[in-house]
């Protein structure tokens, strides 16, 4: 039985060892676990840092740029009023004589196709007539 005991014990041996170093290897996978749980929540703190910083740089650079604008905007308001007020007032007669001149080419060209269309009736009566006596 000699034999038997040392086959036990080696065997005893061995589960301890590899009992051990399963357990060794748990804390070192639960410690690299807590590693890279602390080190994604300290990446996540900094994204969300540097986004809060992003957000107040392009907030703070879009109210400049509408200050600006509105900046702008008054002063071409300014600059239009003086211009405005420099400028003599223009007759408006001048538009209307010329829309005057374009109806009344309008109407020649209304009456000389009134009269084509005349002289066709009058040379379609003609014909229809001697159609008619002949």
């Amino acid at each position: 039985m000699t034999g038997d005991n040392q086959a036990f014990d080696a065997i005893d041996q061995m589960t301890d060892r590899v009992s051990k170093g399963s357990e060794r290897l748990a804390r070192v996978s639960e410690e690299q676990v807590r590693q890279f749980e602390q080190r994604a929540k300290t990446l996540a703190d900094r994204a969300e840092v540097a986004t809060e910083r992003l957000i107040d740089t392009v907030d703070r650079e879009l109210r400049k740029q509408l200050a600006d604008l509105k900046e702008d905007i008054e002063q071409l308001l300014t600059r239009v009023g003086q211009v405005a007020k420099r400028a003599p007032a223009k007759k408006a007669t001048a538009k209307k004589a010329s829309g005057k001149k374009a109806t009344a080419k309008k109407a020649t060209a209304k009456k000389a196709t009134a009269k084509k269309a005349t002289a066709k009736k009058a040379t379609a009566k003609k014909a229809t007539a001697k159609k008619a006596t002949g």
